[in-house]
């Protein structure tokens, strides 16, 4: 009885991939990008809507921009709604995670303050109510393109 059991052993052992026999060390798997994704309401009747649109263009854009140029980012928009609910105005980052998106949030908060001092903005103003989301980004078009160019 030893030696069938012997036979059959060696037998599953042949028959068994080489990788099943020999662990190999698991290749690193590439963590999902993340996006954070902030809905805000905002009472933008009275032309507030334009003065946060501008508001965000000629304070937040440029900081995100150099903060993109960096490295600490990917990227960071806004973004308005014509006909949904009452989270009305919407603000996205996308970074390598949740920590660098933390960091990055910090730093333009930083870099808005030393520029810009501390007053409420027409943001802040008419936008009292705020909920964030964090997010990984999966499967979308443009994937495949993105391997072959190394991004």
């Amino acid at each position: 009885m030893l030696k069938l059991g012997t036979f059959i052993l060696a037998l599953a052992a042949l028959a068994l991939p080489g990788g099943a026999i020999a662990q190999e060390p698991a290749e690193q798997e590439e963590e999902p990008t993340v996006l954070r994704i902030s809905f805000f309401m905002c009472d933008v009747g009275g032309g507030a809507g334009e003065a946060i649109e501008e508001e965000f263009r000629t304070r937040d854009v440029p900081v995100w921009e150099e903060l993109v140029a960096e490295g600490m980012v990917q990227d960071w928009g806004t973004f308005f709604h014509w006909w949904a609910d009452e989270w009305n105005v919407g603000v996205y980052t996308i970074a390598e995670s949740i920590q660098a998106i933390v960091d990055a949030s910090d730093e333009a908060g930083n870099r808005l303050e030393e520029r810009f001092g501390e007053d409420p903005t027409r943001f802040e103003q008419a936008c009292p109510y705020h909920r964030d989301g964090f997010y990984t980004l999966g499967p979308a078009t443009g994937m495949e393109e993105e391997a072959a160019s190394g991004r």
